[in-house]
């Protein structure tokens, strides 16, 4: 069974911005866990909707979509 676009792009959209915000969290000097919350925070939260229009956006410009079933 395979995956479907939305979600691997959707994954690697959260895993990102959370990455950013635990960077920026700790390059501000925020030791605290509630620098690590609102960084798992932002990457659900923005992970799922940029995921779903990286995934539009990829199939609008590709022109064999939808798949043919032969």
């Amino acid at each position: 069974m395979t995956t479907p676009l939305r979600i691997l792009l959707s994954l690697i959209w959260g895993i990102c911005i959370a990455g950013v915000v635990i960077i920026a969290a700790l390059s501000f000097g925020i030791f605290v866990w509630q620098g690590f919350a609102l960084a798992v925070l932002a990457g659900v939260v923005l992970g799922g909707p940029a995921g779903t229009w990286t995934e539009r956006a990829i199939k609008r410009s590709d022109p064999f979509w939808p798949p043919s079933h032969v």
